[in-house]
């Protein structure tokens, strides 16, 4: 039986936040850093559902911060690509409870 090697994740990640109004930026965020968790989680949860919240994320080598609330955000691109697994959704057409939301796994 062959073995499966895990590639263990990158210290960094380049990620481009897609805001609303055709806005970019680009941030470099450490893998571990629980903000990259955070942005992904929001990106998952439709923007009706998501918990009102202000990211601030320091930019420029920490000399500016960019802020913005989450309802904003749209989407992300990352480099390397990081994929996130979502739990399925149930098949029912009962409203899903919060229990029932997607979590991203990151690695």
């Amino acid at each position: 039986m062959a073995e499966m090697q895990t590639t263990p994740p990158p210290p960094e990640v380049s990620v481009t936040l897609l805001l609303e109004g055709g806005l970019q930026y680009m941030v470099m965020i450490p893998s571990n850093n629980l903000l990259l968790q955070q942005l992904f989680e929001t990106v998952v949860n439709p923007p009706e559902k998501r918990g009102q919240r202000v990211f601030q994320i320091p930019v420029n080598e920490g000399k500016a911060m960019l802020c913005f609330p989450s309802d904003r955000l749209v989407g992300m691109i990352t480099e390397p690509p990081l994929v996130i697994q979502q739990q399925p959704q149930p098949s029912s057409q009962a409203e899903p409870q919060a229990a029932d939301t997607a979590t991203p796994n990151l690695f």
